[in-house]
């Protein structure tokens, strides 16, 4: 892989629900990585050099000076690549608000105009729509299953790779939907590497997924703590990591 940079903003320092993305990205290799935490402002002056892609992952819009705003669009424009992950800081979660920002305008969704977070305790199950490329090798028919992400709508210029079905146990009889939420939405030109991950890549709402394939992986983050996965799950994820990089 070619030296990369890489900015992240969103889920937490390390230490918290950021060691998911975080160790993703070091299982990478030569990733240089500008992770800003929420809370902290993703000021103009860190966006004066390119980057190869951008993160946005339980990340508020207030924490976004629209200065900041049009140099990722610019640079998404350019050619980088753009990653929104689901949470409460994400699309139209209530310490989101996308709505009506450049950063939406980028994404292959909409989002809605209200609160769009999905709590399913019965869980969602992920189903795969199209193949993609990145998911070469990769099977999803022991997919795990879901139990929240943020509801958007995919644009006419989309594709829907995956879909997260809701599931329902009445009396013992549990019940798949055929009709599902947008999971993993790519936009159709395949020049432009923008992408809506509507679930999270850490507990809670990634459910069993942090656990998906029967090998055991640990993945260090820091010298001195790492997290635990399955193999598919570190799969998925530096599949879709590769992709936005274009690596």
């Amino acid at each position: 892989m070619r030296n990369l940079h890489l900015l992240y903003a969103g889920d937490s320092p390390a230490g918290g629900p950021a060691n998911y993305l975080l160790a993703l990205i070091a299982g990478l290799g030569d990733v240089r990585l500008t992770h800003v935490p929420p809370g902290r402002k993703l000021k103009p002056s860190l966006l004066a050099r390119s980057y190869d892609g951008f993160i946005f992952s339980d990340f508020s819009r207030g924490d976004v000076p629209l200065a900041s705003e049009k140099a990722v669009a610019e640079q998404v424009n350019n050619g980088a690549g753009l990653l929104m992950v689901g949470g409460w800081g994400s699309f139209s979660g209530p310490f989101g608000s996308w709505k009506g920002s450049l950063i939406e305008d980028l994404l292959p969704v909409r989002c809605q105009k209200n609160d769009d977070r999905i709590n399913l305790a019965e869980g969602l199950l992920i189903r795969e729509a199209r193949r993609h490329p990145m998911f070469r090798g990769l099977n999803f028919d022991d997919s795990p299953v879901l139990i929240g992400l943020n509801a958007v709508k995919a644009r006419k210029e989309s594709v829907t790779i995956l879909e997260a079905l809701p599931m329902k146990n009445k009396k013992g009889k549990v019940s798949v939907s055929s009709r599902g939420y947008p999971l993993l939405v790519l936009h159709a030109d395949p020049a432009r590497r923008t992408a809506a991950l509507t679930t999270d890549l850490a507990p809670h709402w990634c459910g069993g997924w942090v656990d998906w394939g029967k090998r055991r992986l640990k993945l260090p983050v820091t010298d001195a703590f790492g997290v635990e996965v399955g193999h598919k799950y570190a799969a998925f994820g530096q599949s879709l990591l590769r992709w936005l990089l274009d690596s």
